[in-house]
């Protein structure tokens, strides 16, 4: 009997132990990522919509009229209105970072469409900074707004 317990029944016990002890790890490692992706979501959410930093560029990109628009797509081309294309640049780096994070598969594109579609979508409406975007550094942003577009269906 005792070489019953000491063979099998305490190995077996301790490999239950473990397996539950793993299967616990995983399940905090799960919850904590998911509580930590709801952080940064929170964080960004936060940033962008309640934040005046990038309120200009979100309206002039929004529900900006043509001759807006066309200031806006002469500045870039020129370089000539050095203020207006930084608060484009600012308002880019922030999407840039997103892309940085969905890249990374720390934002599935689920949780960055269910956020932001619309903001990224809108920066593909644009040709002049789709091209911005390819020319200017910012290509894990132009990648992220082609792979909304396709998500949506809109090319």
């Amino acid at each position: 009997m005792m070489e019953i317990l000491k063979d099998i029944i305490i190995p077996g016990v301790a490999v239950l132990v473990a397996a539950v002890g793993g299967a616990i790890t995983i399940y905090i490692y799960y919850s904590n990522s998911q509580l930590r992706r709801a952080e940064w979501l929170y964080s960004l959410f936060e940033k962008f919509f309640y934040q005046s930093r990038y309120a200009d560029i979100r309206r002039l990109l929004d529900y900006g009229d043509k001759n807006d628009l066309e200031h806006l797509r002469k500045a870039l081309d020129t370089h000539g209105n050095q203020q207006l294309e930084e608060e484009l640049v600012d308002y880019l780096n922030f999407f840039e970072f997103i892309a940085t994070l969905w890249k990374l598969e720390q934002l599935p594109i689920e949780q960055v469409r269910m956020m932001f579609d619309y903001y990224i979508q809108r920066l593909g409406d644009y040709d002049f900074i789709m091209i911005y975007l390819e020319t200017q550094g910012f290509e894990g942003l132009a990648s992220l707004v082609r792979e909304v577009r396709k998500l949506k269906g809109v090319k």
